[in-house]
């Protein structure tokens, strides 16, 4: 007789999330593998981040008042309609524990972050992917595929691994046409990236209605992802929702002080998103050179294609690159076998990953 105690319906159908590879411990490397900031954190939030180390024998803020008055000011918002947690992946799985039941249906695009997938299964509930259209979220595709049991609406915008985004139009037009009684989630990791005018990170829609919430992260833009820091603005009865069933201490001080800091420095902000928007297209023009297709992106990542450039493997290359302590992101597990994800990192970094590819890509063209 097995007396094991088993989980939850759905979640030994989960494959574990398996994030971007890293150089070994003590040897350098370059890593291009995650997304992370090429400029690293505002230096006043270094500074506030050792301040913390005085309070460390002390609980948090479980409001984190200081942080959410930083986010308030700085992106025009209510103060009382935003919830922060350890990354916005916790934000996002806190929406799908409070509101998936079994047999409820989430749909999100198919190359869209995995997560969507783990916290539909991990609840129960059923994940659901709409074809895109030029590795681009299909607004059709997606409504088309509502049924009774639908209950969220997962969209990264901009997407990840793709780089691709909706315009602000696409977005609305979305929302125009789904019930009310769905949950339409825009994952703004990306956002601040973004310099199309068409782009809008949803915060109107928030709130003006009541089933839209936008979340974002302080692991991109702000440099801050070993902290784990994310936040989200929702309508009113969604945050009282989420702060009955999240952790009562969820952000620790050293995030809650570096996290302030950091969303205060605006021009540390500008000069992280002018960097990656120069390196960004110099980049882009410098692969299609190759002859490799790049995806058009409005992100802080590239996403290459080597499927119809000569003798080149997908697979080869990685390999190639971390032989030589470089790591960038292979995207087989989002249904992309034959590309290659790649941070914008440093200037450094850049011109070292760019010397490889075109010195791998050449010799095995000869």
């Amino acid at each position: 007789m097995n007396n094991r105690i088993n989980p939850g319906p759905g979640i030994m159908k989960i494959k574990p999330y398996v994030g971007g590879k890293s150089g070994v411990i003590g040897k350098k490397s370059i890593k291009l593998s995650s997304n992370e900031s090429a400029l690293g954190p505002s230096s006043h939030a270094k500074e506030a981040f050792l301040k913390s180390l005085d309070s460390l024998a002390i609980y948090p803020d479980g409001q984190q008042y200081a942080l959410k008055e930083a986010i308030s000011k700085n992106n025009n918002i209510d103060v009382n309609q935003i919830i922060c947690g350890a990354g916005s992946d916790e934000i996002l799985t806190l929406i799908g524990n409070a509101y998936l039941v079994p047999g409820d249906e989430v749909i999100y695009s198919e190359h869209a972050f995995i997560l969507y997938k783990i916290i539909s299964l991990a609840n129960g509930a059923i994940p659901i992917a709409a074809t895109e259209k030029n590795l681009k979220a299909d607004v059709d595709s997606m409504l088309n595929l509502i049924t009774p049991k639908t209950k969220i609406i997962f969209i990264a915008n901009p997407n990840n691994p793709t780089g691709t985004y909706l315009s602000t139009g696409e977005i609305k037009r979305l929302h125009a046409n789904i019930p009310e009684n769905i949950l339409l989630v825009i994952d703004g990791a990306y956002a601040e990236y973004v310099i199309n005018s068409d782009y809008d990170s949803g915060i109107e829609l928030v709130s003006n209605y009541s089933n839209v919430v936008i979340t974002r992260t302080f692991s991109k833009v702000h440099a801050l992802a070993s902290l784990r820091i994310g936040w989200a603005y929702c309508p009113n009865h969604i945050i009282e929702v989420l702060n009955r069933i999240r952790g009562p201490f969820n952000v620790s001080i050293p995030a809650i002080m570096a996290g302030e800091a950091a969303m205060n420095d605006n021009e540390h902000v500008k000069n992280s998103v002018d960097h990656n928007t120069k390196w960004r297209d110099y980049l882009y023009n410098h692969y299609t050179e190759l002859g490799i297709e790049v995806i058009p992106s409005v992100a802080n990542f590239l996403l290459l294609n080597f499927k119809n450039v000569e003798n080149i493997n997908s697979n080869n290359l990685e390999k190639y690159l971390n032989d030589k302590n470089i790591y960038i992101r292979n995207v087989k597990d989002y249904g992309l076998p034959t590309h290659l994800r790649i941070t914008i990192g440093s200037e450094k970094d850049n011109k070292t990953l760019l010397e490889e590819i075109h010195k791998y890509v050449e010799g095995n063209r000869l």
